[in-house]
């Protein structure tokens, strides 16, 4: 970390070389965090299945390594908001775009006064980045250290020790946060910002791994110890396979188990058993037997049973507001299959896009489609497992194109209606509106429109406006209007999500 720093120092005249260097860094602790987290995260689903096996026993280190696990999201999420914050200020660009971004594309690869102006702020004031990052790190550090009380024995924190003794070259007394962001290039913040996160998922795991060691495995061989049936899901459909791990708590691994369920005999392999059987009708199923486990003294079984539903496949597909489908709209849509959770199932639709809004919500478009030739699209809900995947059923709906909007000006719409000359010049110019229509339209707005006046027993040329508002060559006619004149609207054309659509006319009364 020191020799990131150091060099990033030097950034005002760094060679090309030196920039991809820090890219190729930065590129392979991007790597190493992803493979860092998967690991991680596989020491929790060891973890949780001690808790599993006997929550008794291991509940308090596993609420523990929960929190270790929230807080250490918190960090490594503040730091990687950090990044695309770093790369959106010094580059110019959105926060989106900066996650986008890799360093290849950077335009200033090299500057180093944006970045330091980002981490360092205010020297009086101390607002930079760095400041909020230094307090972050030190309450992790903190937290950590009340979550192990006396329990370190396998654990160090001092990587993430933001209070030590920081110098410089000359020996003169630095802080933390101008050690390492002071005067440094982006790339090289980048990669310091990545070996933070780096320490970080390495301290979760000796944290985490400590919690784990420290439940006594003497408490599982001498203490009660109970079969448990893990499956992938209690609800299934037909067609499907039940499928679940079956295991005795902290049972040594090395050992082999053998177990009788529903009258059949199995054997394990690492201290559990994987069950497979078909589910061929629907119901309540019940799967009982034992666990046989070979100690010193022989073997001791030990009694499970477990209790499972099998579903017919059922799936269920509403249109939100109505049953057809509108063109150049989102049409809102829920699709759910019964047993099934949200995350296994598939929605597709035979024309147009779905977007997915929530669990089971969705919003269906359907645009540039002949509705003469295209009359219905269908919805399929397809269920995955880990067979592959399975259809739940289907749905069809109407196509239907959006009803026209009505014009008016100053409420007064279709039908010869009376205004009031003033009112009329207000006004400025035509409305338009959805009548009795339960959906958004986006963007829809006049477009053009043409005005004529009717006086004395003579009709003006017709004067076009462009857009909803009149022109100035309208505003003088309707100037010169008197009692009892008409005006009339007419070739109203409205911008519609399928395009351009021509309205009725209407005509006013000056009143």
């Amino acid at each position: 970390m020191m020799y990131l720093v150091l060099t990033a120092m030097l950034a005002l005249n760094v060679s090309t070389e030196v920039l991809k260097s820090f890219i190729t860094v930065n590129d392979a602790m991007e790597k190493t965090n992803k493979d860092y987290t998967e690991r991680n995260e596989g020491l929790y689903a060891v973890f949780q299945r001690a808790y599993a096996a006997n929550e008794a026993k291991v509940a308090d280190q596993w609420n523990k390594a929960q929190q270790v696990r929230t807080r250490t999201a918190e960090l490594y999420d503040f730091i990687q908001q950090t990044k695309y914050e770093l790369i959106a200020k010094t580059e110019g660009v959105s926060i989106e775009e900066a996650k986008t971004l890799h360093p290849n594309d950077f335009s200033k690869q090299d500057n180093y006064d944006i970045p330091t102006n980002f981490f360092m702020g205010s020297e009086i004031l101390k607002d930079g980045r760095a400041y909020v990052l230094h307090d972050k790190i030190d309450e992790y550090v903190s937290f950590l250290q009340n979550i192990l009380g006396n329990d370190t024995s396998k654990v160090s924190l001092k990587a993430l020790d933001v209070n030590e003794d920081y110098r410089d070259a000359s020996g003169t007394p630095l802080s933390w946060e101008a050690f390492n962001f002071s005067h440094t290039i982006i790339v090289a913040d980048l990669a310091l910002l990545n070996r933070l996160q780096t320490t970080i998922r390495n301290t979760e795991s000796d944290v985490v791994s400590q919690l784990y060691s420290s439940v006594s495995e003497d408490d599982f061989k001498f203490d009660t110890i109970s079969a448990r049936v893990v499956p992938t899901t209690s609800n299934i459909v037909v067609g499907t396979d039940f499928e679940a791990d079956i295991f005795v708590a902290a049972f040594d691994s090395r050992s082999k188990i053998t177990a009788t369920i529903n009258g059949e005999k199995y054997e394990g392999e690492s201290g559990s058993i994987r069950y497979r059987i078909p589910a061929t009708s629907a119901g309540e199923k019940v799967l009982r037997g034992t666990i046989d486990v070979p100690g010193t003294f022989g073997v001791k079984s030990y009694p499970f049973e477990y209790t499972y539903h099998v579903n017919q496949p059922i799936a269920t597909v509403s249109a939100d507001a109505m049953n057809v489908f509108y063109l150049g709209i989102k049409n809102p849509v829920s699709a759910m299959a019964a047993g099934v959770a949200d995350k296994d199932i598939r929605v597709t639709i035979s024309e147009g896009t779905l977007e997915k809004t929530g669990p089971g919500q969705y919003t269906a478009l359907v645009k540039n489609v002949n509705v003469d030739k295209t009359k219905t699209v269908e919805i399929k809900v397809y269920a995955r497992n880990g067979q592959g995947e399975k259809l739940m059923g289907s749905k069809q709906f109407r196509l239907k194109r959006v009803p026209d909007p009505v014009a008016s000006i100053h409420g007064k719409e279709s039908g010869l209606k009376e205004i009031r000359k003033n009112e009329l010049l207000v006004a400025g110019g035509l409305d338009v509106e959805m009548k009795d229509f339960d959906f958004d339209v986006p963007d829809l707005k006049i477009v053009s429109f043409k005005v004529r006046l009717a006086q004395n027993g003579s009709l003006s040329s017709s004067m076009p406006s462009k857009g909803d508002k009149f022109s100035s060559e309208i505003v003088q006619m309707l100037q010169q209007s008197r009692r009892g004149n008409l005006v009339m609207f007419s070739d109203i054309v409205a911008q519609m999500p399928d395009g351009p659509r021509t309205l009725g006319d209407f005509t006013v009364s000056i009143e």
